[in-house]
């Protein structure tokens, strides 16, 4: 066999700029909101659904309660991680490169391909536009054995 498909994973980066902080942090703002009225409803929700309950059906009030607790608990938890992240992206360098995300991309592997170039790649975008693509220089961390 003198070849191999396989998938490798693709980093994706974005170079920092005065928009793309802006950007970052209107979706953030508008998320952060979004999650601020769900815990309102939640919380109408509450209001009337437990006098309905505890007429018609008065042992289904504590499990509303708890259902209901859950799933602000939940969306309290995810605004406070945008509000930390938010933070983050006002420190946030100009110039510098942070983490988007990560993608697969298919490559074939042959003999006597350099095996640092074929499983380190990186996209980097700079206001929404490619900018660079990068192989071999994500750095595959050495295995100890």
């Amino acid at each position: 066999m003198e070849s191999l498909n396989l998938i490798r994973p693709v980093l994706v980066k974005a170079i920092v700029t005065e928009s793309f902080k802006t950007k970052m942090a209107a979706e953030h703002q508008e998320y952060i909101r979004r999650l601020e009225k769900e815990i309102e409803h939640i919380d109408d929700q509450e209001k009337k659904l437990v006098p309905v309950l505890e007429q018609k059906n008065p042992e289904g009030v504590a499990r509303a309660r708890q259902t209901l607790n859950q799933e602000r608990l939940r969306r309290t938890e995810e605004r406070q991680k945008l509000l930390m992240r938010l933070k983050e992206i006002g420190m946030w360098g100009l110039g510098t490169e942070v983490v988007l995300g990560k993608m697969e991309s298919p490559v074939t592997l042959q003999v006597g391909d350099e095996w640092s170039r074929i499983v380190s790649m990186e996209i980097v975008l700079k206001d929404g536009v490619i900018a660079d693509i990068r192989e071999g220089s994500a750095g595959a961390a050495p295995i100890d054995g």
